[in-house]
Order: C-alpha cells, then sequence, then structure tokens
C-alpha cells in the first residue's frame, strides 16, 4: 500500500499569530483528515513565497500540526525565515523557497483530524504564503 498526500495552504496574517492553512487553490479542504488505515506522518513537504518590503525586516516561518490527529499534538517545526539586512533593500524582494521536504516520524490516529497552522514570527510582519502536504504511510 502506497503513500497517501493531503496538501493544504494559505496566506500568513499579523506576527506571531498562527493561522489555519485550510485551502487548497479554490477549494476548502482543512483540517486534514487522516486517511483510513494510516497510522504515520513520514513527511511534510512546505513551499513557501515570502515578500520582505522593509529594509531591516526579518522573521522565521513556523508550522503547527495540531488535533486529534496528531498522537503527541501540537507538534511544531521551524521551516524557513527570511530578512533583508538594514540598509539594503532599494525595492520589495520577494523570496521563494521551492518546496523542501522534511521526514518525520509522527504517530497519527487514522480517521482523526490534523488542523495544519503557520505563523511568521519574529520582529517584523512578512507577507507569506505557505503551502503544506502531508505524506502519510
Amino acid at each position: 500500500m502506497g503513500s497517501e498526500y493531503k496538501t493544504v495552504e494559505g496566506e500568513l496574517g499579523a506576527v506571531n499569530a498562527l493561522t489555519n492553512l485550510t485551502t487548497f487553490g479554490t477549494e476548502t479542504t482543512g483540517p486534514i483528515k487522516v486517511p483510513n488505515g494510516r497510522s504515520k506522518l513520514v513527511e511534510l513537504w512546505v513551499a513557501l513565497g515570502i515578500t520582505v518590503d522593509t529594509s531591516g525586516d526579518q522573521g522565521a516561518i513556523t508550522l503547527r500540526l495540531t488535533g486529534k490527529g496528531i498522537k503527541n499534538s501540537p507538534q511544531d517545526f521551524i521551516v524557513g525565515g527570511a530578512g533583508v539586512p538594514t540598509g539594503t533593500l532599494t525595492a520589495t524582494a520577494q523570496q521563494v523557497r521551492p518546496a523542501t521536504i522534511y521526514p518525520v516520524d509522527i504517530d497519527c490516529e487514522p480517521n482523526e483530524e490534523i488542523t495544519v497552522q503557520a505563523a511568521a514570527v519574529g520582529d517584523d510582519v512578512l507577507i507569506a504564503t505557505v503551502g503544506v502536504t502531508l505524506v502519510f504511510a
């Protein structure tokens, strides 16, 4: 039996505030239900699109998995960051990070839900879009 993949995405809100990732394009998909017969989350695929529009802005992007679908909920991860040194920005800078695959070994509860959340943390607000694929085995 092969792996199963579930994807959500969304735009982050205010700095230091968790945002639920609940869409996939035009579809509302979240929270994610752990597929029947699956008891492990084995990979996280995370892609980031970040805009830094002020010299000196910086921050990190965090990911949280929470809910009854995660046996040891919540699980938190740092998945990226962005910044521009003070005095070096002459126009809006954008950073696009292609999907990075993070291997994980997280016990899951079949048929229960996982809420996927992300936040920009730090002193400055970053404009970011986050896409996450959960890979179940």
